[in-house]
């Protein structure tokens, strides 16, 4: 189980299925417990660690050697990439902006016999005016849903990603409905997928003509993942050589990133707007 894999500790009990627990560095995690699926989401980040539904198996990734030290991003699980999609926008930005190290607030939980829902959000300074929030809702699938508010008075523009790792064998693994048409980072040219996909070396690709729902599957398992509010899906495994140059990633051949994403054109929110970022697991 994932509490005593990462060592957490129970502080209290929230609501009937919701608790706050803690590791030795007092970094503080959600833990969900219901009969429609277990959780764990940390306050930093409002990252969500773990995610297995009920029948199930877990379905996110996440790296043996992840820290989980305060200001240090997690890898795996599903980080929250905002106001700044890689090293898209704002320059005085970090790369995937600060989201995912920033310590988030519970606003809400809400517990019922067939579902269970958590929001945290997040106010920085950095962005007055701006009101970021996400919402989980555990039924029979997993809904992100990660909402911007602009409550100034000027337009605000952002792009942004929920960058999840999903466990697979990438030597048997497909995605389909990605489309034919990516831009490969690597390469920084589009290209054309005419045979269908196919993970490289290194992947680091842009789809451009993704449909709605991507169906991941190894052969033993698969999930259906569902976007809407963006304009692109990500797809990244970082293969053998650039691994062995990241520091915390265990194991490349374990999982695969599908993420829904806003890539092409930042999202321009006029005063009293709003923008839904969401992803569908199940």
């Amino acid at each position: 189980m994932i509490l005593e894999k990462l060592k957490l500790k129970v502080v209290k009990q929230i609501d009937n299925a919701v608790f706050e627990v803690s590791n030795a560095e007092g970094m503080v995690f959600y833990w969900i417990d219901h009969p429609k699926a277990k959780a764990l989401i940390a306050q930093q980040g409002a990252h969500l660690v773990s995610y297995r539904p009920n029948p199930g198996e877990e379905t996110l990734w996440l790296s043996d050697d992840s820290l989980f030290t305060k200001g240090k991003a997690i890898r795996g699980g599903v980080p929250i990439c905002w106001p700044r999609f890689g090293n898209l926008g704002d320059d005085s930005l970090p790369k995937h902006g600060f989201a995912r190290t920033s310590l988030w607030s519970l606003d809400e939980t809400n517990t019922s016999e067939d579902s269970c829902s958590i929001r945290l959000s997040l106010n920085q300074s950095a962005t007055p005016g701006i009101a970021l929030t996400c919402l989980f809702t555990f039924t029979d699938n997993l809904c992100l849903d990660l909402i911007t508010e602009n409550n100034s008075d000027d337009n605000f523009e952002f792009t942004g990603a929920l960058h999840s790792y999903f466990i697979t064998d990438v030597k048997k693994l497909h995605i389909g409905s990605l489309g034919a048409q990516y831009f490969d980072a690597l390469t920084q040219k589009v290209a054309v997928e005419s045979a269908g996909f196919k993970l490289s070396e290194e992947t680091d690709r842009i789809y451009l003509q993704s449909a709605d729902s991507n169906l991941i599957s190894n052969g033993e398992r698969s999930l259906t993942i569902h976007h809407s509010g963006n304009d692109s899906v990500v797809v990244w495994n970082p293969g053998e050589q650039l691994a062995n140059q990241i520091d915390d990633v265990s194991d490349y051949r374990q999982f695969i990133c599908v993420e829904t994403a806003i890539t092409q054109s930042p999202v321009c929110l006029a005063p009293k707007q709003s923008h839904c970022l969401q992803q569908i697991i199940s």
